[in-house]
């Protein structure tokens, strides 16, 4: 199994992307042209994400709270091959600036945000927005929802563990970043 992952890059969306291998829709919009750009890749959903989703599937009280108060999604630029195992200790190289709380209202199914192009009926979707002001990086190349809040340990949990082509975010770019996850039952 080849374990890079390439990151398809557009001016506009793919249209609808229901593809498990392309989950990750990324949109960058400059603040000045109001240009989109949009970026595809899929992520690994760790052990500690298929539990939290077998638990919410049967009412239980997750052992991971990810869509609770200390939810967040953040992006890194050090290397590392995602594995179902994986820990913040195996999220090298964070953007600390990035971490940030998943979007009220989020995750959902059926996600009516017209940029994202994975939304579906049977589809899980978690979406992170961040302004201009948030951060800046270059070389961003991965990242991952967790359940560490503002000071994640190398033990936190995380629920998805995503590898993508380098991109840039400016001080002029808005960003979102939907993680979707489909239930086909197949």
């Amino acid at each position: 199994m080849d374990n890079m992952i390439e990151l398809n890059e557009s001016n506009t969306p793919i249209g609808t992307q229901i593809n498990p291998d392309l989950n990750i829709c990324i949109v960058k919009e400059n603040s000045l042209t109001g240009e989109k750009t949009w970026y595809y890749a899929k992520n690994i959903v760790t052990n500690a994400g298929d539990l939290f989703y077998a638990q919410q599937a049967v009412g239980e009280t997750p052992t991971n709270d990810f869509d609770g108060s200390s939810g967040r999604m953040e992006l890194r630029t050090g290397s590392v091959t995602p594995a179902k195992t994986d820990t913040y200790n195996e999220f090298t190289t964070p953007v600390t600036a990035s971490r940030k709380a998943i979007d009220s209202t989020y995750p959902k199914t059926n996600d009516g945000d017209g940029d994202n192009t994975g939304a579906g009926t049977d589809i899980v979707t978690w979406r992170t927005s961040w302004t201009t002001s948030d951060f800046t990086a270059n070389a961003i190349i991965g990242g991952c929802v967790h359940v560490g809040g503002a000071t994640p340990s190398a033990s936190t949990a995380l629920l998805t563990h995503f590898d993508l082509t380098s991109f840039n975010k400016t001080a002029t770019d808005t960003l979102k970043i939907f993680v979707n996850h489909t239930f086909n039952g197949v």
